[in-house]
């Protein structure tokens, strides 16, 4: 493998129908949905539901020109309140889930958007890092399932043709979890006489879309490639440079150091453990940050003169 050829396991490839003009990218996950999902031991259901956020993140924002990053968000009213996927431009991934465990609990064998409720999904993209903007589409959650309430945000704010197939799973040998996912999408038809040329070759793909299956999706002896072969090749699959992807949270000690000094200092008083420490655990990573109270001194001196 190069480094055009990054390891099947966690890569996002952007690929093209030749026959039909459709353009997707496939991405399988590996050790970047393990790594999230193990951070914080979630139950089985959220563990999916979340898995399923970060694999479509990542093909999302395959198909999007950008410097910083992308994420996925949903807030819901449900035993889930709360999931988030990020993912870069260059490939790193984090995710997150808040949720009641009682109530998960309580709706145990029920379908996966009970965990929800009613809520929205929110598509972010950040390019504030770059002296960008911030730009973002919310839509109600819609659907039986994630990639229906993905397909609906489309259909009515994109206006762009999508399908989508998403797997997420355990590996029944090292009980770790994969995750997989195809997404293609309807360039612009600029022909109207080739209007249902154009309709044969949508429904001929998603016909050919909806029959990979959870194992091919989640398959890592199955390379990526010879899975887009093995479903379209019959309109001639021409597949575009990889991007890599890996688990990367970007917390570090100076941006909490910052978001602590943008506190005031009677929040940071309330804050303050018995021996008048902090400790701050990043809600993506569970990386742990402690600030003695030496230490929280040096850091609000400036602002107590």
């Amino acid at each position: 493998m190069t480094a055009a050829d990054p390891p099947r396991s966690d890569l996002l490839r952007p690929f093209q129908l030749e026959r039909s003009h459709l353009r997707g990218r496939l991405v399988r996950l590996g050790e970047t949905v393990d790594y999230v999902l193990r951070a914080h031991a979630y139950p089985p259901p959220v563990s999916d539901l979340l898995g399923q956020l970060l694999v479509l993140a990542g093909a999302l924002a395959g198909g999007l020109k950008f410097k910083g990053s992308f994420s996925l968000q949903i807030r819901g009213d449900g035993p889930v309140g709360l999931l988030v996927a990020d993912c870069t431009n260059d490939g790193r991934m984090r995710g997150y889930a808040s949720f009641d465990a009682e109530r998960v609990a309580d709706v145990a064998g029920q379908p996966p958007m009970a965990l929800l409720g009613q809520g929205i999904l929110a598509l972010t993209v950040d390019q504030r890092s770059i002296g960008g903007e911030l730009s973002q589409g919310i839509v109600d959650l819609a659907g039986d399932t994630l990639s229906a309430c993905m397909l609906g945000y489309f259909e009515r704010s994109e206006q762009v043709r999508t399908g989508i197939r998403v797997a997420v799973g355990r590996d029944p040998m090292t009980d770790r979890w994969q995750a997989g996912a195809i997404v293609v999408q309807a360039l612009p038809n600029t022909d109207p006489r080739k209007e249902a040329e154009a309709d044969e070759d949508w429904r001929r793909a998603m016909v050919l879309l909806g029959s990979a299956t959870d194992e091919e999706l989640l398959d890592p002896g199955l390379e990526p490639d010879d899975l887009l072969f093995r479903l379209f090749h019959e309109d001639g699959v021409r597949v575009f440079r990889p991007l890599a992807l890996r688990p990367g949270c970007g917390c570090d000690e100076d941006r909490v150091v910052g978001m602590l000094q943008s506190f005031p200092l009677d929040d940071i008083e309330a804050m303050r453990q018995e021996d008048g420490s902090i400790t701050v655990t990043c809600q993506f990573c569970s990386r742990v940050y402690h600030f003695d109270r030496a230490r929280l001194g040096e850091l609000l001196a400036p602002r107590r003169h």
